[in-house]
Order: structure tokens, then sequence, then C-alpha cells
């Protein structure tokens, strides 16, 4: 600590790490409490250090949490909020302890969720990201991914699927680590591709624990594939390249649905409608895409029924 005179007078004390810590306020902005509303949390991901300081406010107009964890995962007993009224704030330090990725949510409004990217402040430590972008380090981090990836690959080929998994689930974590030098750098694009690639390699990791019924270690892939699309729509989101955040949302919602019901689970339509063309919407097997003919609305109809459904005058077909 130091301690300043100025013309004989004793100022504030000030410590070392306050000079360095920063304040980030994140707005619930109004309506965060529609699923349809594109932005929940603003800003919903942030890189952050030790000793800064998190300020949560919330402008809706009804109440809100703040709660560390995942709506899949439940409450991890970090921070908790509870009921943020209008206008009111919820403040959090970061520690030591919360290196690494830190998600929360609305426990009221479980599609609202963000993510802090926790960074150490003295530097690169084994393991950690640089402070300001390394290209030197990104490529490090791709290449320590691809030769993991090259060493699950053959775990699985010889039927070592818990192997595989941890194997899998370590690279895509090097490729989160190069996607955040590149956001770093400003390289938008490049970051956005490194957490496609991880979240690709998340959702591979909980194929291969599937195949070992460790549906436990699966959920929290699949929910971790989701978190990294949602990582590449915000990076897209700084390049005004709107289809592709779209298109990485859409991914989002559909492995954090794939942690909750399953690897079979495929969205709905009227939530593929929200980010995607018709012509890219699909069905799950055995269900075929139509529209309804009252409102035009998309919709999953069992391929045994449609023609019926047709017949009747409830749907028809999608347009060519």
């Amino acid at each position: 600590m130091f301690i300043f005179f100025v013309g004989g007078t004793l100022m504030i004390p000030v410590t070392v790490q306050d000079v360095f810590a920063e304040t980030f306020d994140v707005t619930i902005p109004q309506g965060a409490n529609n699923p349809k509303n594109p932005v929940h949390f603003l800003y919903s991901e942030l890189t952050v250090s030790v000793d800064d300081k998190i300020r949560w406010i919330n402008f809706d107009t009804v109440t809100h949490t703040v709660t560390s964890g995942s709506f899949q995962g439940g409450p991890n007993g970090v921070f908790n909020s509870g009921l943020l009224e209008n206008g009111e704030v919820f403040s959090y330090e970061i520690n030591s302890s919360d290196i690494g990725i830190l998600s929360y949510y609305c426990t009221i409004h479980p599609w609202m969720n963000g993510f802090l990217n926790v960074l150490d402040p003295e530097g690169l430590p084994v393991g950690q990201i640089s402070q300001t972008g390394s290209i030197e380090a990104a490529q490090s981090y791709v290449d320590q991914g691809r030769s993991l990836k090259a060493d699950a690959e053959k775990f699985a080929e010889s039927v070592q699927h818990t192997k595989s998994g941890e194997a899998f689930s370590v690279a895509a974590n090097y490729y989160h680590k190069a996607a955040l030098e590149y956001a770093l750098l400003n390289d938008h694009n490049t970051s956005a591709l490194n957490h496609k690639l991880s979240a690709d390699l998340h959702y591979t990791s909980a194929i291969q624990y599937e195949k070992t019924d460790n549906y436990e270690k699966s959920i929290d892939e699949h929910f971790e594939a989701g978190v990294h699309h949602h990582f590449a729509a915000i990076q897209y989101d700084a390049v005004d390249d709107e289809k592709s955040r779209r298109e990485q949302l859409s991914k989002s919602l559909l492995h954090k649905g794939m942690a909750k019901f399953g690897s079979d689970y495929v969205l709905p339509p009227k939530h593929q409608a929200r980010f995607m063309d018709i012509d890219d919407m699909s069905c799950k097997e055995g269900f075929e895409l139509v529209l309804k003919l009252t409102t035009k609305d998309p919709s999953c109809i069992k391929s045994s029924s449609v023609e019926k459904l047709f017949e009747r005058g409830w749907a028809i077909k999608i347009p060519n």
C-alpha cells in the first residue's frame, strides 16, 4: 500500500492492485425476460482479470437474478445476486479461483446467460492466455489442440472412448485459448473460427462419453459446445456478420438443448425460424418440415402423416 501526501494533506490509501483493477458494468436491458430478445445481458461476454469488479444493473421492468453456474448444471455457489428489482445493482470482485470461464445466468429466466473470461493479471502462467494478444501464443495453442485431436481420434479408433472424450475436451480448450488470443488482437473472424472448432470438439467429446454411458460428462461437453458457439456469435457480431452470428446462436441453442434432452435433440421449428432461413431448417429423423396453412409457420410433422394433412388443408409443402 502507498500513502500519498499532497500539500501536506493525507490522501486516501491506494494499493497496487487498486491501480490496475477495473470496474465493468453489465446491464440487463428492458425486455430481457423475453426469450426472443436477442440481448439479455449487455455485454454477455467479458474478458476480465483478477481483482476486477463486475457490476450488473437491472434496467428491465421485471425481477432477475445474476447467478453463477448454468441452467443445465444449476448454481455453482461462486456468486448469487438474489432478486434484483428494477434499478438495483449487484457487484462481484474477481479472485484467483475464478481464472478460466465463469458462466452465469438468471434463475428466473434461464435462457439469459453470460460468460466471464477471467485472466491471470501476473502475465502468462501455464494454461493462461496473454493480456494483449499474441500470434505466437495463438499458433502454439492451435498446434497443441491439433496434436491432442489426433490423439483423441486414435483413442476413438481403438474403442477407448473415455480417453478419447478426455482428449477431445482438452483439445477444445486449447482452441478456446487460441480464440481468446485472436479476440485480444481484434481478429474477430479467426477468433470465431477457433471458437467453432472448440465447439465441434466438445460435441465430439460428448458423443464419446455417451458411448460409455457417462451422461454426466456428456451433458457438460454438450453445454460447453453451446457456450463456444455463443462465443463465436459474439465475435461475428463484432464484425457485423449477421448471417454467421445467427447461425452460431442457433447452434448454441441446439447444443444446450442436447445437454438437457440428449444428442438426438433438434431445435423446434419456431426456434430455428428465429435464426435461419427456411431452406436451412431441419427436423429429426422420421419427421418432415411443412408450413401450417393458416399461419405459414414451419412445423415438423411425422412423415407418415404429412399427406393426410395436405389433403385436409392443414399444411402445405415448403415452396422451392
